[in-house]
């Protein structure tokens, strides 16, 4: 375990009683709610300094969503756990400058917001989304308002982002959970295609996490991740890899605990300031948390 407190980029925290989740509901182990007291219970010995929260998927169509509904709900989440020190909303960014209202109100009203995610991977149409005018003009325009953007794609759908990427010249960039490489299905040759051209991107990061998630949940073994992993520290260095959980999701393949040891024994060569640029500093700059 790091002999200092980590930052954990990727909390998911969720109420079925307060807002509507239809993909999760029914779901054997996100059918449940899950609050900041429980993941404490689940960090065991891994201390950690500072959350951010990633939205969760609401319910939204095309007339709006539980945008704000969802930061309020964080923002109650906060005040029993004040480590949350960021949030991730979600906004329709395919609406372009129609966006924009929304977007002022998020950054005006809750000084937590830090990035927008909109998640592509689950369109109906992943390619006319991401790369529709309206999007890129909807992703450009958190430039000004000092926002970040976070992408969430797996791994069949990494041609898109390679494309997307070049239209978003100014806009900070996060990879979320390493684009969820093709690890069952032995895809490290695709990965590492995939990063050689993703990382000439400067304004673009990875978020090291998940990977047990993309393997076989039961019957992973590090061995399986090893390949993935010193893929994203070889093309992203030190600098631009940031740790993350991704709790609870990640109780699908892992805990937060066996997770961290993991990466421990994968990043063994690292030095005690390399180190804390993973587990913290990176985390710290990239979402502009002040700690």
């Amino acid at each position: 375990m790091p002999n200092f407190p980590i930052i954990d980029t990727h909390l998911h925290v969720w109420d079925h009683n307060r807002l509507k989740y239809s993909p999760f509901e029914g779901h054997p182990l996100f059918g449940k709610s899950y609050h900041v007291e429980d993941y404490q219970r689940d960090c065991g010995d891994v201390e950690v300094e500072a959350m951010v929260f990633l939205e969760c998927y609401c319910d939204f169509d095309a007339e709006g969503g539980q945008y704000i509904e969802e930061i309020e709900f964080v923002e109650d989440e906060a005040k029993r756990d004040p480590r949350i020190k960021g949030i991730v909303p979600m906004a329709p960014l395919e609406k372009g400058r129609a966006v924009e209202p929304l977007l002022a109100e998020m950054v005006e009203r809750f000084p937590k917001v830090k990035g927008i995610r909109r998640i592509m991977e689950f369109d109906d149409d992943p390619r006319a989304l991401t790369l529709s005018d309206g999007f890129i003009e909807g992703v450009n325009l958190l430039h000004k308002f000092g926002l970040h953007f976070e992408i969430n794609v797996n791994h069949t759908q990494m041609d898109i982002i390679r494309e997307f990427v070049r239209h978003i010249p100014d806009v900070p960039m996060i990879l979320d959970h390493c684009g969820k490489p093709g690890i069952e299905e032995g895809e490290i040759a695709q990965y590492r295609d995939d990063l050689a051209e993703l990382s000439k991107h400067p304004n673009l990061w990875i978020k090291l996490s998940d990977l047990p998630v993309e393997a076989k949940h039961d019957s992973w073994s590090e061995q399986d991740l090893r390949p993935f992993i010193d893929t994203t520290i070889e093309h992203f260095g030190v600098d631009r890899t940031i740790f993350a959980n991704d709790w609870p999701i990640c109780l699908q393949a892992t805990n937060i605990p066996q997770w961290v040891e993991v990466l421990d024994r994968a990043l063994a060569t690292f030095s005690e300031p390399e180190l804390k640029k993973f587990y913290r500093d990176n985390a710290n700059s990239f979402y502009r948390l002040g700690l």
